[in-house]
């Protein structure tokens, strides 16, 4: 049955059936053929999006959309461009930046890739920068936003492993800062090597002020969502509900971009990709009882224990694990599949749940910018009409940097647990 069970799984993968029915379709399969009760299957869908914290994700994913829409990013973009668009490599450290904050913000790195990578990479191109590498920075960029809170990838890790989402996000702060700074460090080497530089012209007080006041109203939104939870204020969904109605009154009566004819889109695409993650969530639960059912987690505990009781070695394998299924899964599946049977053997070593938390969300963002099947690679490319191949091999230090930050808050977790210990 467990052959069986996974033969159908992987099938139905290979022949690009949506991951939500792939994993429920073969749980239900394997229910059904196993003569277990079918009551349960209504049972476990249902309990699997029956968690509170889960609320969170329909309010950020509007939020970030209603900051795209009513000029709130823009401001943000305009401010850090007056900090550093002056430097070598400054518009494509802004580029990362920005992407970083709105991945953050929209809970969609492949928003991020797509309206970003519109707007930035014939910016970048216009002023001297390689096609390719414009496009490998908003690919390598975008994903960075899933391990900065808000994050909607923390949220659904939370839901899955029962860890805090309020430590989630303590350790998520830090880690997002030395992944950031790698993925920064990186381009301004290559920006420096290459020879695209600002313009050279000094840092301008006037201008950062203006762009600093103008962004004033902006600056609010993850005030909000990130200090309203660390502050005890609010909880995770509550400070999503209050960053919604943030956005609409800055975006309506403060700048004045957000129209009334917006909002019926804005929640349309909002709800469509709150239902997408459910739907995801739902099936996610019912896989994990057939996982636990035939006691699949408790058999890998063991094989990995039998291959070695030193957590440097587990981790590392399961490091390089993550980073393979990157290359072909998306960041759900991954956690999907991963959390349910790679839990348990973190608790037998004792392993933070929020430090492999961390870990395994660092992974799936390297993984969506990794060839052959990165998202954010694919849509960077298309949006650029570049080649794969091209851009994957301008991505070649980026990632490299990426994976030195993975190493270093895999190995040296005091770097992003020290505020929980």
């Amino acid at each position: 049955m467990v052959v069986l069970f996974f033969g159908i799984t992987i099938l139905l993968f290979l022949l690009g059936v949506p991951l939500g029915i792939t994993i429920g379709m073969s749980s239900i399969l394997y229910i059904v053929l196993a003569d277990i009760t079918p009551m349960i299957m209504i049972q476990r869908l249902f309990t699997g999006i029956d968690v509170s914290s889960l609320l969170a994700i329909p309010f950020f994913i509007l939020a970030g959309n209603l900051m795209l829409t009513g000029g709130l990013a823009q401001r943000i973009l305009d401010l850090a461009n007056s900090l550093i668009g002056r430097s070598t490599g400054g518009l494509a450290m802004v580029t990362v930046l920005a992407c970083m904050f709105f991945a953050a913000i929209s809970g969609s790195s492949i928003a991020t890739a797509a309206a970003l990578g519109t707007l930035m990479i014939p910016a970048m191109v216009e002023k001297g920068y390689d096609r390719n590498f414009a496009t490998a920075v908003v690919s390598t960029a975008s994903p960075m936003g899933v391990i900065i809170p808000p994050s909607i990838t923390l949220i659904i890790y939370g839901s899955l492993s029962g860890a805090s989402i309020s430590d989630l996000y303590t350790a998520g702060i830090p880690a997002g800062i030395i992944v950031g700074a790698a993925l920064l460090g990186a381009t301004y080497f290559i920006s420096r090597k290459k020879g695209y530089r600002g313009t050279g012209e000094p840092f301008q007080f006037n201008e950062f002020w203006t762009a600093l006041l103008r962004s004033l109203w902006a600056l609010g939104t993850p005030i909000i969502l990130i200090g309203g939870v660390f502050s005890g204020i609010f909880t995770p969904t509550e400070s999503g509900v209050a960053a919604v109605v943030y956005a609409v009154l800055i975006g309506m009566f403060v700048y004045r971009e957000l129209k009334i004819k917006h909002l019926g889109k804005i929640f349309f695409d909002s709800a469509k990709t709150t239902a997408t993650i459910m739907f995801i969530v739902a099936n996610a639960a019912l896989f994990a009882y057939v996982l636990a059912y035939e006691n699949i987690p408790s058999m890998l505990v063991s094989g990995f224990l039998t291959m070695s009781e030193n957590p440097i070695v587990i981790l590392l394998i399961i490091n390089i694990i993550l980073l393979i299924f990157g290359m072909f899964m998306d960041t759900i599946a991954i956690l999907v599949i991963v959390v349910p049977m790679f839990l348990p053997v973190i608790n037998a070593l004792g392993i933070d749940p929020v430090l492999f938390g961390i870990i395994v969300v660092v992974n799936t963002a390297i993984g969506m910018c990794t060839p052959p099947f990165g998202g954010t690679l694919l849509i960077a490319t298309n949006t650029a009409k570049t080649k794969l191949l091209n851009t994957s091999f301008k991505s070649g230090y980026p990632i490299m940097s990426l994976i030195i930050a993975l190493l270093l808050i895999t190995y040296v977790p005091i770097l992003v647990m020290f505020s929980l210990w």
